[in-house]
Formats: structure tokens, sequence, C-alpha cells
């Protein structure tokens, strides 16, 4: 993807379902989470340029987004 980082879910070839947000520092992170988006299944890691170039806005839709 091209541009700034954004927060929502998106859709990433090797992590699978990924949560990208800004944490409490003000940091952006993403985390892994279930193909329903309803349970995480990773700690946050920092969010690099390669993880949002290869990563597209995902259907899922949750009521936190």
């Amino acid at each position: 993807m091209d541009g700034n980082y954004h927060e929502g879910f998106f859709d990433h070839p090797s992590h699978g379902l990924i949560k990208i947000y800004r944490n409490s520092s003000g940091n952006w992170v993403y985390q892994c989470y279930t193909s329903s988006g309803t349970k995480p299944l990773s700690k946050e890691r920092t969010l690099d340029a390669w993880t949002w170039a290869l990563s597209t806005v995902s259907d899922i839709q949750t009521a936190e987004w």
C-alpha cells in the first residue's frame, strides 16, 4: 500500500489477518488475529514499511472499527 499508515484490519500474505493501530506510546504497531478478527494471536510488533506495503484492506467488519 502507498501513503501514510492508517488503523484497521488488513490481510497480509505471510501474517494472515493483522490489525494495525497506534499503541499507547503513539507508535504504529500490528498484531496478528484469528480470521474472524476476534482474538489476537501475537504480541504487538512494530509496523515496518514492508508489512504495510504487502497488506491489503480486509473485508472483515468489527464493532471496534
